[in-house]
């Protein structure tokens, strides 16, 4: 079996939460919560005063790892682990756009959460895109490999 897009499409919609790894004097980990599109871009909220989002400005590659943290040992084997670039949208439609998907996603109903109070500095918070290059998916069920021999989608 190869590993497609669907694949990894349909495991991101079970979760909502990501451990990104930056990189800057030290490595630092985040734990966030995160939508994603069709193009498997993950994007989340977050203050770019934050530690893992001021290294992300410096050094923009992180990894990134999603799993079942209820999972047991003893079980099949689930989860993914990225490679990508992260930034921080700056285009205002392209923020909207972002915006909405991370609320939707995560169905967050704060009337204060928007754009408008983005820019009026209420909201602290800004919208991150990851754009993942490597993605290794460990599925033991759906595909019968050895440990370290896991699939693999570049993009």
């Amino acid at each position: 079996m190869i590993l497609t897009k669907q694949h990894i499409l349909d495991f991101l919609k079970k979760y909502q939460l990501m451990v990104v790894a930056t990189y800057g004097d030290y490595p630092w980990i985040a734990s966030v919560y995160y939508s994603f599109d069709p193009n498997l871009n993950l994007y989340f909220l977050s203050d770019p005063e934050t530690l893992h989002c001021r290294q992300i400005a410096s050094n923009p590659k992180v990894t990134v790892a999603i799993a079942d943290s209820r999972q047991k040992p003893n079980e099949f084997k689930k989860g993914l682990q990225i490679y990508g670039i992260a930034t921080q949208i700056s285009d205002a439609n392209k923020i909207k756009h972002a915006l909405n998907l991370w609320k939707h996603a995560l169905q967050v109903t704060d009337p204060e959460l928007t754009y408008q109070n983005m820019l009026k500095k209420i909201v602290k918070g800004r919208m991150y895109k990851i754009t993942p290059k490597i993605i290794k998916f460990f599925n033991q069920k759906l595909f019968k490999v050895e440990d370290g021999q896991e699939p693999i989608l570049e993009m």
